[in-house]
């Protein structure tokens, strides 16, 4: 099957998630591995892989935008936040990501944690006034602070999810 890997990426770690993605998969699929920036015409492939960071608890825009340009093709969504899988956040992304995958040829969806941008960091502290009450501000950037790069293991672990599912899917 001929498989298409398309991320964006902000500091780095949903590059790293769709690179162990690939590395995975190649050996047993004939992959394309492209920055959203470069995002080939999905037409000539079997399936496609979409990978973003999240932003406001979905994927960032250029991602939201690819991914409705997408028809009639197995699709999976894989992202990185700043929290993790297992966390309150986390498991609102997780439902986020399925209902993006509603009335689709799903292959389903994987997240693993990533490390926050300290620009964003910097900029949470800089909100000021009612826009955001303290105590959530005070919450985002403890979580942001706390936020950590995914372990080679969580990274593999994205991988076979997805092997597994286009297995299934064959």
């Amino acid at each position: 099957m001929k498989g298409l890997i398309i991320y964006s990426s902000k500091t780095g770690n949903t590059k790293r998630m769709a690179e162990k993605i690939y590395e995975v998969l190649k050996d047993e699929h004939q992959m394309t591995i492209k920055d959203i920036r470069d995002a080939p015409e999905v037409e000539k492939f079997d399936f496609v892989l979409l990978g973003a960071w999240i932003d406001r608890g979905s994927l960032e825009t250029k991602a939201l935008k690819f991914l409705k340009t997408i028809k009639n093709k197995k699709i999976g969504l894989f992202a990185t936040l700043g929290a993790m899988p297992d966390s309150e956040h986390g498991r609102k992304v997780i439902k986020n990501l399925e209902n993006l995958l509603i009335d689709r040829d799903s292959l389903g969806q994987h997240i693993c944690p990533g490390l926050v941008d300290p620009k964003m960091i910097e900029k949470l502290r800089g909100i000021t006034g009612l826009a955001v009450p303290k105590k959530i501000k005070e919450k985002m950037i403890e979580t942001s602070l706390a936020s950590r790069e995914a372990s080679e293991e969580e990274l593999e672990a994205a991988a076979r999810y997805f092997a597994d599912k286009i297995k299934q899917n064959n």
